[in-house]
């Protein structure tokens, strides 16, 4: 089903999206592989979409207990945390092993992995 964003930013299903969704060079669009059906929505709603997700509890993510318990005792408790900070300051904090499981469980979550270099 297409998506498009309607007054006050909400996102809505248009009716025409039960036969095609439409080509709009203009908004981003997805496939999803289930389907096999896009859904296109605006900047403002990914952001919006973001940001919601940024603060969603560590507890979220598939993470083993240790890991856990030693991302939280250093005060990371929030998925937009772990997001924001440098691969390189992760693996001084948690250790490589660590860093590389909050990577790939943000990445499970959604989130585009920024590479090993994003310092």
């Amino acid at each position: 089903m297409a998506a498009t964003d309607g007054d006050g930013d909400q996102l809505q299903i248009t009716s025409s999206a039960l036969f095609a969704a439409p080509a709009c060079s203009t908004l981003p669009q997805r496939m999803n592989p289930a389907t096999g059906c896009s859904m296109a929505i605006s900047a403002r709603t990914s952001a919006r979409l973001i940001s919601l997700a940024d603060q969603a509890p560590l507890d979220c993510l598939p993470l083993s207990p240790r890991t856990l318990a030693s991302a939280k005792t250093l005060g990371y408790n929030q998925v937009g945390q772990i997001r924001a900070v440098p691969a390189s300051r992760l693996r001084d904090d948690l250790g490589d092993e660590r860093a590389h499981e909050l990577r790939q469980a943000l990445h499970d979550y959604g989130f585009r992995d920024p590479g090993p270099a994003a310092d």
